[in-house]
């Protein structure tokens, strides 16, 4: 599914920015690195509740998360906070 390519996507690109683990970024969202690792992967069906959190951390939105579309704005690549 073109959805959790795009999560996994977002996931990994944010955490590159940040430069953070995937065992900081779970600590920081309360979630566990295996469920992180496995979203990454695009191993897992993620919950609204897990999607939620994520978006909250990230100052993104779950349609962002899950947007098919690049995260572009006027040909400008759009800030991950």
């Amino acid at each position: 599914m073109p959805e959790r390519e795009a999560l996994a996507n977002r996931l990994k690109e944010y955490r590159k920015i940040h430069k953070l683990s995937q065992q900081d970024f779970a600590w920081d969202c309360g979630l566990s690195r295996e469920l992180i690792s496995l979203i990454e992967r695009q191993d897992e069906n993620v919950k609204l509740d897990t999607l939620q959190s994520i978006a909250a951390y990230t100052g993104m939105t779950v349609s962002d998360l899950l947007s098919t579309v690049d995260l572009q704005s006027n040909g400008q690549k759009k800030n991950l906070n």
